[in-house]
């Protein structure tokens, strides 16, 4: 049986750990970001503005192929942020 862990955490908690991956999500996607062309950066932009999920998701797939990895590194450094 699959539990949402998230949904086992009182609100408060449920809030700051949503917030805490939004916030790991913006800074990987301002880094992928950052690391596009400018014909990439206008075709993102009139992809997510115009575009179906299925060209969204192609989109991502073509030319975020190291989105993971950047989400990985963006987590690693807001868990040091925190510990400090």
């Amino acid at each position: 049986m699959k539990q949402n862990f998230l949904n086992l955490l009182p609100p408060q908690l449920k809030n700051i750990v949503a917030d805490s991956y939004d916030l790991i999500l913006k800074r990987a996607l301002v880094r992928a970001y950052k690391n596009l062309t400018e014909e990439e950066k206008a075709k993102i932009a009139q992809t997510f503005a115009e575009g179906s999920d299925e060209e969204k998701e192609k989109f991502l797939k073509k030319y975020l192929q190291n989105f993971p990895h950047l989400f990985l590194e963006e987590a690693k450094k807001f868990t040091e942020e925190i510990k400090r």
